[in-house]
């Protein structure tokens, strides 16, 4: 699940970027100066990144077994300016806390198993 949450980032930060890029760069220069050819190659290589960026957080959701709200602000993160880089910084401070109380969780279940094998039959 770790390769899930970088792959998830990752494509967070790139997805993030060229939306900013179409935004702020893109489209004032198409209907401000009128260049088309940079809104032409941005636009549709972001909307081929937010696929990307969606299969993705697809992957990820698949494996944590996400709830629906977690999901669909995923989805409305890749076509806010600037949500999202801190939808995934809250999305990897989630996933990270909820990893250290399983790994807690787990230890534990083991260190419980431990003391009742010690303490059976026979034990002292």
């Amino acid at each position: 699940m770790h390769g899930a949450l970088n792959r998830y980032r990752v494509m967070s930060f790139i997805v993030g970027t060229a939306l900013i890029l179409l935004v702020f760069v893109a489209m004032p220069l198409q209907y401000g100066a009128g260049v088309k050819s940079v809104a032409q190659v941005v636009a549709p290589l972001h909307g081929f990144l937010y696929i990307v960026y969606l299969v993705a957080a697809a992957d990820l959701a698949r494996r944590a077994h996400w709830q629906l709200g977690r999901i669909l602000v995923v989805v409305a993160a890749g076509f806010v300016p600037f949500v999202a880089f801190i939808v995934e910084h809250r999305i990897n401070q989630q996933m990270q806390a909820e990893w250290a109380t399983e790994a807690a969780e787990q230890a534990q279940a083991i260190d419980s198993g431990v003391e009742a094998r010690q303490s059976g039959p026979g034990g002292v």
